[in-house]
């Protein structure tokens, strides 16, 4: 075999001259030692696997973030400093954190797996002048290989020579008209691949007709190889909450930083020995850093993940929960997503009038409906004579299942026939027997029209026909009307083609059905096939899903915007998009992988975040790119599933939605975990600071900030998570992607909160020391206590920027872990175990009393500047 080009346009290369670079005899095919040589040289025709990732690798990606990391620093300090059970808390923290993250990475090792799922065990190929039956493995470039109707492809190739091919592409192409085949067809190189009409592509199917096609790329240089690649290479992106969480470390970073230097500083111009005071400054670092923070996340995430289950869409990659709710932009597959992925008969024209047919196109039931009001199909014999001929003509079948739905197999165009005949109360099978096929001349690329011939229950043969509108349109004689079989006058010719022209504009696939009388036994010939009678037309249609439209309006109230991406032609995918109330400008046709993934990367790199949804091959590489991959559950292809983040069980499109607005209430609810962790943790640290910079022993030891951090924190911040939706949440405009998750007016805030509530603690703390005369452990209890019971009065505040907690709708979690955590609190002062680990002491009634005053006056004084909150201070 010579040397070929890289990337040969063999659609657009002519048979003869496709044989002979390939180096191959098309009657005899590969010698047996060819075949060998081309397998030792090229390889065995399988996807090859992409270098995967080390396990190790995987794991240490998880400890990659700035915050994991500075939380690492701290437990490495409170080992150093003796404190080794405030280090063994944060260090099972985030372990846990990162067992989860390592779990989800592993769905990367399947994608490519899956991709060989799709290709063929066996098949049939002509060698040295006999056929046999090969691996497909085997198979190698030249090798001619014969394909009859059900049989997979094994390989790409070229078409030789064919009997009315006809092949299902919708997986690798998008399109879900099956696509008939012609080796004699003229295309160019530069023809897409869903047009390639002379081509046959690896992990497609035949559904009708046979023919011999020689192989011209296998394994990874066939075009599913080639978006196996595009898989590898896509990789993903960090989310908007991953790269916020990156951000907020840097902050931290530098928060820890400027409190050791500060508390330092201050200590040491006190008078207080250097040592202790770099000793309480790195114990300060530490109590700044929220280290329930990655275990509170995870944890909102893995709620709105059980929650999404239940709502028919299981989450892949923990992250990606929250990416929904970040969504900027939606680009979507049209078939199988938009579409139902079901060829149905939408629309039919007969004297001079239209009707339409209602109903799925796997179920019996429909209705007939013309300019607005019912119609009965049984008492317009015109129909039922157009619906006859359709199911007659046909080879595909169909047989009930439950109830009104239907098993379909065949051409999906032919199947959508026998279902509309189904629709009229006509029985496909019954037909068959009273009018039985005596002739056929199949489906043909360049006749374009099939046609049977049948005996009829009346006594003459009858010859049926359906095809393209102008082929039978030109082979017509006559038309039936509604009075009878009338001549076909020119006005009734325009009539007919104006139809046609406006189905067509609809997106319709539209197919002509006419009839005459069988005269004899020579003239079955297609050239022969004249003088027909027309009966009318039928219009064809993937229908959008019933749910579609106000889904696609639902979103544009979000602020989301909505891209259509088909393989179909343009007028089709302008239609569909009309129907689903999409702007032309938002509808892209003809959109190869490679343009799917360079769309959401242009869209990606002017700060949009992408979904994309979609159920084929095809759509594999963008899911992978994209911010957040949503496959199809039911009808998707696995490669798709494996390479998305999320997948609609339901394969709803409105779903997705309903998974926006669920993502919406989780980033919602972590900027209220955020600003309830951040705001307690600074009223520690402001309290402790103030104290040394007075002079006073620190309030709170070591333990008891763990405590705080790792208990009282996480049960407030658990009921945060839970939070039901503020009303309105999906008119809200979408979220700038690039605001971080802590800006400066909502750090100003936070600031501000977190010295009120230190000022509740110092309170309660000074005056105990007043009462006291010492600033000794009923002081430092006293004020522990506190800290304590204000984190769950600070989560009620932390539900709403604007709002008291009593207008909220009921969240009987943050009552509970109140109850908790003042049960808990009397345990640490009173159960003399967990007294002495803690160095509390017991506290009276009126202690409790003043802890009491203590917490409730810094949290009336924030809810009262709710109201003037819209006048001081913008929106965190």
């Amino acid at each position: 075999m010579r040397a070929l080009p890289v990337d040969h346009p063999w659609h657009a290369t002519a048979t003869a001259e496709a044989l002979d670079l390939l180096g191959v005899d098309p009657e005899d095919g590969l010698s047996e030692a060819e075949a060998r040589r081309r397998l030792d040289q090229i390889g065995p025709n399988r996807i090859a696997d992409q270098r995967q990732t080390p396990l190790w690798r995987l794991a240490s990606n998880q400890f990659r973030s700035l915050v994991v990391l500075l939380l690492l620093s701290a437990s490495g300090i409170a080992f150093v400093m003796g404190e080794r059970l405030e280090a063994a808390a944060i260090l099972a923290a985030l372990l846990l954190n990162a067992g989860i993250g390592f779990v989800s990475e592993w769905r990367a090792r399947v994608s490519l797996s899956r991709l060989r799922a799709l290709e063929v065990p066996y098949a049939i190929v002509r060698r040295q002048g006999r056929q046999v039956q090969l691996p497909a493995d085997r198979v190698v470039p030249g090798d001619l290989v014969l394909l009859e109707a059900g049989t997979r492809i094994p390989a790409d190739a070229r078409v030789v020579r064919g009997a009315s091919l006809v092949t299902s592409e919708a997986a690798l192409t998008g399109e879900s008209a099956p696509v008939e085949k012609d080796a004699e067809a003229q295309i160019t190189a530069s023809t897409p691949l869903a047009d390639r009409r002379t081509m046959v592509h690896l992990g497609t199917t035949a559904l009708a007709g046979s023919a011999l096609t020689v192989v011209t790329a296998t394994g990874s240089a066939t075009e599913l190889g080639r978006i196996g690649q595009l898989v590898a290479l896509a990789g993903t992106r960090a989310t908007p909450l991953e790269r916020q969480i990156e951000r907020l470390g840097r902050k931290l970073m530098l928060l820890a930083l400027a409190i050791c230097v500060v508390v330092a500083i201050a200590g040491i111009l006190h008078g207080e020995p250097i040592g202790l005071m770099l000793e309480t400054a790195i114990s300060l670092a530490v109590a700044a850093i929220p280290e329930g923070l990655p275990a509170v996340t995870t944890l909102a995430l893995a709620a709105g993940l059980w929650r999404l289950a239940r709502a028919g869409a299981l989450v892949r990659r923990l992250p990606a929960v929250e990416t929904l709710g970040s969504t900027t932009v939606i680009c979507t597959d049209k078939t199988g997503t938009l579409t139902e992925n079901q060829m149905t008969v939408a629309r039919i024209f007969r004297d001079g009038r239209f009707l339409a047919v209602t109903g799925g196109g796997r179920s019996a039931s429909g209705d007939f409906v013309e300019e607005g009001a019912p119609a009965d199909p049984a008492t317009d014999l015109l129909l039922l004579e157009i619906l006859r001929v359709g199911a007659l003509v046909n080879n595909a079948g169909a047989v009930r299942a439950e109830g009104d739905s239907l098993r379909l197999h065949g051409d999906p165009t032919e199947s959508a026939l026998l279902v509309a005949a189904l629709k009229a109360g006509l029985d496909p099978q019954e037909l068959g027997r009273r009018w039985p096929r005596q002739k056929e001349i199949p489906f043909d690329a360049r006749s374009r029209f099939m046609a049977t011939v049948h005996a009829t229950p009346e006594g003459p043969a009858a010859l049926l026909a359906k095809g393209a509108p102008e082929v039978l349109l030109e082979r017509s004689a006559r038309i039936r009307c509604a009075s009878g079989d009338v001549p076909l006058a020119d006005a009734a010719r325009r009539s007919i083609q104006h139809a046609n022209h406006l189905m067509a504009g609809e997106g319709l696939r539209v197919l002509a059905i006419a009839r005459r009388l069988y005269l004899g036994t020579n003239e079955i010939p297609d050239d022969q096939v004249r003088g027909l009678t027309f009966l009318g037309l039928v219009g064809i249609a993937d229908p959008p899903r019933p749910e579609v439209k106000d889904a696609i309006r639902r979103c544009r109230e979000a602020g989301i915007r909505t891209f259509m991406l088909t393989g179909d032609q343009r007028s089709t995918a302008e239609a569909v998009g009309r129907e689903l109330g999409l702007p032309p400008e938002a509808v892209v046709s003809r959109a190869s992988p490679e343009r799917k993934l360079e769309l959401i990367q242009l869209l990606q790199d002017q700060g949009e975040v992408v979904a994309m949804t979609g159920d084929g091959v095809n759509d594999a590489p963008a899911l992978a790119r994209a911010d957040i991959g949503v496959a199809m559950g039911k009808e998707g292809t696995d490669v798709a599933r494996e390479a998305a983040d999320l997948v609609l069980m339901d394969d709803n499109f409105a779903t997705i939605v309903r998974a926006v607005e669920e993502g919406r209430v989780i980033y919602a609810n972590l900027k209220k975990v955020i600003h309830f962790l951040f705001s307690s943790n600074l009223s520690e640290i402001v309290t402790i600071f103030v104290a040394i910079v007075l002079g006073f022993p620190t309030p709170l030891l070591p333990l008891q900030i763990l405590w705080v951090n790792l208990v009282t924190d996480i049960l407030p911040a658990m009921a945060l998570i839970r939070d039901p939706s503020e009303p309105g949440i999906m008119r809200r405009p979408a979220r700038d992607p690039r605001e971080g998750l802590l800006t400066w007016p909502y750090a100003i805030r936070i600031l501000m909160e977190g010295g009120l509530l230190a000022a509740g603690v110092l309170t309660a703390y000074f005056w105990t020391m007043w009462r006291e005369g010492e600033a000794g452990p009923r002081a430092a209890t006293v004020a522990f206590a506190t800290i304590v019971m204000i984190q769950p009065m600070q989560a009620m505040n932390c539900r709403s920027d604007r709002l008291g907690w009593w207008r909220l709708p009921p969240n009987l979690l943050t009552w509970a872990s109140l109850a908790v955590v003042i049960g808990a609190q009397w345990l640490a002062t009173s159960w003399a175990p967990l007294s002495r680990v803690l160095g509390t002491v017991p506290l009276s009634g009126a202690d409790w009393v003043l802890v009491g005053a203590a917490v409730v006056w810094p949290v009336l004084v924030l809810e009262a500047l709710k109201k003037a909150r819209p006048r001081w201070s913008p929106s965190g």
